[in-house]
């Protein structure tokens, strides 16, 4: 094996979308804090986490803090996290058509106009879907994709936004390392030919901030945590949406971390996430963030030791 250890509101129209969005800016939205449905786990917040234990608003997110901030979109079946460490800003996925337009109007909203990093994990809809729209809309650094999964349609989407702002999709290698002043993000896993399965080509990214670790896994699965070796870290951004396909009782051992974020969709058809990866979750005593339990979104803070958490009252899901 290689080591890498070292390396709620449904938005029918933009113009509805646009209004729910100045509304969760502004004033609460009730449906956002209803009660978690009883048939969902309710392991999601357990009591000795670093977590506030009332939902913000949206409009009371201060990105101009001097910590580092991640923000796990809640958009539906799909993921979209976003990272910003002063005045650089990187966003791994943005959800389903539609839901990048969305993204991209909170973003300018909270006075943010460029993001430095933008990473399509791979070429499924649910995770690259919106980056036409995110590039269309910010002023874009660098565009980071595997080079799997050219020829589908949403990547050529990208493709034609990228070109017409005169940029370039670069596809990184395994190793590749990437830096924000003390932020420090190493591509762990991508495979950029076609012997693998659109969700095992995905951008595996861990973030490195002074001493905490952060873990985005797309969509790979259980062959590509075969692979490799792993490092312990303090959030992971669970693989493919809590599928079973993923987040093996191995890779969950090495990983081990403090939060797990299930970026999921509300009764979604797939039945996800599954109820044996929520138990391996439950069996490393993970605290498990789960986008879906209120429609909700999950910011964190770190000052590169010590992790806060705060549930958002903010729903970017286009659908």
């Amino acid at each position: 094996n290689n080591n890498i250890a070292n390396s709620s509101n449904v938005l029918t129209s933009a113009n509805v979308a646009e209004e729910n969005i100045e509304n969760q800016l502004g004033e609460q939205n009730e449906e956002n804090t209803n009660s978690i449905d009883s048939n969902l786990t309710d392991s999601n917040i357990i009591e000795n986490a670093n977590i506030d234990q009332s939902t913000i608003d949206a409009k009371n997110v201060d990105w101009n803090n001097e910590k580092l901030n991640i923000m796990f979109f809640y958009v539906g079946q799909a993921d979209s996290s976003f990272i910003k460490l002063n005045d650089k800003c990187i966003l791994i996925d943005a959800g389903n058509n539609g839901d990048g337009e969305n993204i991209a109007r909170f973003l300018k909203q909270s006075g943010i106009n460029k993001i430095d990093y933008v990473i399509g994990t791979h070429c499924d809809e649910d995770h690259i879907g919106g980056i036409d729209e995110v590039i269309n809309n910010l002023d874009i650094g660098q565009i980071l994709m595997p080079a799997h999964g050219k020829q589908t349609a949403n990547y050529k989407s990208v493709i034609k936004s990228a070109k017409n702002k005169g940029l370039k999709i670069t596809n990184p290698s395994i190793g590749d390392k990437f830096y924000i002043n003390d932020l420090e993000m190493n591509i762990l896993s991508v495979q950029n030919n076609d012997d693998y399965s659109d969700n095992n080509s995905s951008i595996v990214t861990e973030i490195r901030y002074i001493n905490n670790k952060f873990l985005f896994m797309g969509d790979a699965e259980k062959e590509i945590e075969n692979m490799y070796k792993w490092p312990k870290v303090d959030v992971l951004k669970v693989g493919h949406h809590g599928s079973n396909t993923s987040s093996t009782e191995s890779f969950l051992n090495q990983v081990k971390p403090t939060y797990s974020v299930i970026e999921v969709g509300k009764n979604n058809s797939y039945r996800l996430p599954n109820k044996y990866v929520i138990q391996r979750l439950e069996n490393i005593g993970t605290t498990i963030l789960r986008t879906d339990t209120k429609e909700t979104s999950f910011w964190m803070t770190s000052d590169g030791n010590n992790i806060k958490v705060s549930e958002i009252n903010l729903n970017l899901d286009s659908e």
